[in-house]
């Protein structure tokens, strides 16, 4: 229920972010048993008691929350309306009040309502006195008073649908398609057909009824078949798929069995929705017997040409309504943007989304006409991608890559060259298959030499924050059952409200980087995963959901030692060394869909030098020219200070331990408070190197 948007008489209305805190406070007071309306008061008194104080004296409100708290511990059920029931009352009275979303007082007048009822001996909502239909949205009406677009591309499908509901024993159907492909446009289609007429006899006017959100309880249910059965009603039950697969305990699957199977009895024509086949016949199984009587109908993303007339039918309603002037040239960019540089949605749904963008920009910015050079920035500003002026800027950006890597690690010129040169073709959407990642590749070297540094600024660099980044630790996934933290836990089972931190990751940011540390640490199915990862460029979560991972940078990390694996002893480790190594941990399959393998050497005297120069002095002076101190540290000191951090095993990470134990442990008496540097004069600190230690000489100007 928390998220939920309900939709009555086509007005959408939502639980309040308040709302939905009380039913989680209402579901812990639970605990095991299922929350009622006790559990629900008792949450409501403790969380939000200035709502009862304009109805009910102070310890009044103190006696009721007495008595609640006495009737869970005795088990007293007189007053355990269902939960459903109060949402469903608050519900109307927020309608009647005309407002969107439930709120506390909403919910607090309806418990109140509704245990009057009981307590004066009635059965509150045994029969709903509302119309269950008017939680929806009347399609043929809004097509009727021409507040539908027209539908474009959808003629195949459209005729499909209409046989499957001309059916006289099965007239059900369930869209097939992503998220995003229009699937509500292919019902929209047939009620604008009822309303023009062009529909066998037997479908004339009939209402086609959008349900965006249906509420779990059994006298909803009831009264929602009677309806439709008796206005001949077409339902179209959007979140078929959530519904399906939310169930959280049995006896809540079997009353969404029952309402389906009441339907069905009753012949009232459904039409459902999922995002895959594949998931549709998983779900099966639940109701064998059921589901088989859904015909599927596949919903393929509309063409380019099909996504652009429906961008001009809504520049046409953003003129009327909105006063925007969206013109050919213009519409015309926003669907090739789309096209090259946004993979993880499909037509038509990323292009009416990023004109969306851009007309919300523009009326931002108080323009009237909409010009190409906004696309570019609001395209830009929406993936992340330095796209700002098209192709021209994403190469000039290109070109900056490679130096900014290489000042930020130190050393590995090759591995980043190499990391470089095929990005820049994956980035672009030149590769055979763009719906794979961005990229997927593979960092090999020994600990602490940059490959974690090099994916966190690749990742500042191109998405412009290092939290785009996310690290999974593979060492946490050696054994068969971590897949399940991957996918998420199924609905009702324990954890599936914690999600899947990958996948609820890229789903909210799809524009970013996945560095998989250690990889050769995590079992044989994790890397099957990962391996339908890199193939389809996309996954389905447990609870149904579809995550693309095809703008997604993915980098892995291995600390294999290839002269240990296999004998063998370089210089410097070559890159056919490391694929015999690779081949006693990963199947040939997965090295395959790596699309480069970047090596990275162990890093040498000179380059742990580089890094104190170039990295880490840089920032102890900035501190040190805030409170009006200049810091000089010797040749000699930064030589010592090499020598002492450096170490063949741990690379460039022993470093950093170095210079806080012998340098800024050594500077911190030295160091003032901002405030004692205010009037003073300005201080030289010299570092430099006496009997074989540290010291520090400071001067004053």
């Amino acid at each position: 229920m928390l998220g939920t948007i309900f939709v009555m008489n086509r007005v959408p209305v939502r639980l309040s972010d308040d709302v939905e805190k009380v039913i989680r406070e209402a579901k812990a007071l639970a605990k095991d048993s299922k929350p009622d309306a006790r559990h629900l008061l008792l949450a409501l008194i403790r969380q939000f008691p200035q709502a009862f104080t304009a109805i009910l004296p102070e310890e009044l409100i103190r006696d009721l929350e007495q008595q609640v708290q006495a009737e869970i511990e005795t088990d007293d059920r007189n007053y355990a309306l269902p939960l459903e029931l109060v949402v469903i009352r608050a519900l109307e009275l927020a309608h009647e009040t005309s407002q969107n979303s439930i709120e506390i007082d909403h919910l607090v007048n309806a418990l109140l309502d509704l245990r009057e009822q009981r307590s004066q001996g009635q059965e509150p909502s045994q029969q709903p006195n509302f119309s269950p239909l008017k939680f929806g949205i009347d399609l043929t009406h809004l097509a009727r008073s021409g507040e539908l677009p027209t539908v474009v591309g959808r003629d195949n499908e459209i005729d499909t649908l209409i046989e499957v509901l001309s059916r006289p024993i099965n007239p059900y159907a369930v869209l097939v398609g992503l998220e995003g492909v229009g699937r509500r446009a292919v019902v929209q289609g047939v009620a604008e057909r009822i309303v023009a007429g062009k529909v066998p006899p037997h479908l004339a006017n009939r209402p086609v009824i959008l349900l965006s959100q249906i509420i779990d309880h059994p006298d909803f249910y009831l009264a929602l078949v009677q309806e439709a059965s008796e206005r001949q009603a077409i339902l179209y039950l959007e979140p078929f798929e959530t519904f399906l697969l939310t169930a959280p305990a049995p006896q809540l699957e079997a009353i969404r069995v029952n309402f389906l199977s009441a339907l069905v009895s009753q012949r009232v024509p459904v039409i459902g929705a999922v995002s895959s086949i594949n998931q549709f016949r998983q779900q099966i199984g639940r109701a064998p017997d059921l589901l088989k009587r859904f015909q599927p109908i596949m919903v393929h993303p509309l063409t380019a040409k099909e996504t652009l007339i429906v961008l001009q039918q809504l520049a046409a309603l953003f003129q009327k309504q909105f006063n925007l002037v969206f013109e050919n040239e213009t519409l015309e960019l926003i669907v090739q943007v789309a096209d090259e540089h946004i993979q993880h949605s499909p037509f038509p749904d990323k292009a009416i989304q990023l004109m969306d963008h851009v007309a919300g920009r523009a009326r931002t910015q108080g323009k009237v006409l909409v010009e190409p050079s906004l696309v570019w920035e609001v395209a830009s500003a929406v993936t992340g991608l330095p796209i700002g002026q098209g192709e021209q800027t994403m190469a000039t950006r290109l070109r900056e890559l490679e130096p900014f890597l290489k000042s930020r690690v130190i050393g590995q010129d090759d591995a980043i060259e190499t990391l470089v040169r095929v990005f820049s073709l994956k980035i672009r959407r030149l590769d055979l298959r763009p719906e794979r990642p961005n990229g997927v590749f593979l960092f090999v070297g020994p600990t602490g030499v940059g490959k974690t540094e090099t994916a966190r600024a690749l990742a500042e660099f191109f998405f412009g924050s290092s939290e785009r980044m996310l690290r999974l630790d593979m060492n946490q996934f050696y054994e068969r059952h971590t897949v399940a933290r991957l996918l998420g836990a199924e609905f009702g089972y324990v954890g599936f409200e914690r999600g899947s931190p990958l996948l609820d990751f890229v789903a909210e940011n799809p524009f970013s980087v996945v560095l998989l540390d250690e990889i050769e640490k995590a079992h044989e199915d994790v890397h099957k995963f990962f391996l339908q990862v890199f193939d389809d460029g996309a996954v389905t979560d447990a609870q149904g959901r579809r995550v693309s991972f095809a703008d997604t940078i993915i980098i892995m990390t291995s600390n294999l030692q290839p002269e240990k694996t296999m004998g063998f002893l370089h210089e410097r480790d070559v890159l056919g060394t490391w694929r015999q190594a690779f081949a006693q941990y990963f199947s040939p399959e997965f090295i395959n869909r790596v699309d480069a393998i970047c090596v990275f050497q162990p890093l040498q005297k000179e380059h742990i030098k580089a890094i104190i120069e170039q990295r880490f002095l840089p920032r102890i002076q900035a501190i040190f020219h805030q409170r009006k101190m200049e810091l000089q540290v010797d040749d000699s000191a930064i030589e010592w200070l090499a020598q002492m951090g450096y170490n063949q095993r741990y690379g460039a990470r022993e470093l950093e331990r170095t210079i806080e134990r012998e340098l800024l442990l050594l500077l911190a008496p030295y160091v003032p408070l901002m405030i004692e540097t205010i009037g003073k004069a300005k201080q030289t600190v010299h570092v430099f190197l006496a009997d074989g230690r540290l010291a520090v000489e400071v001067k004053t100007s």
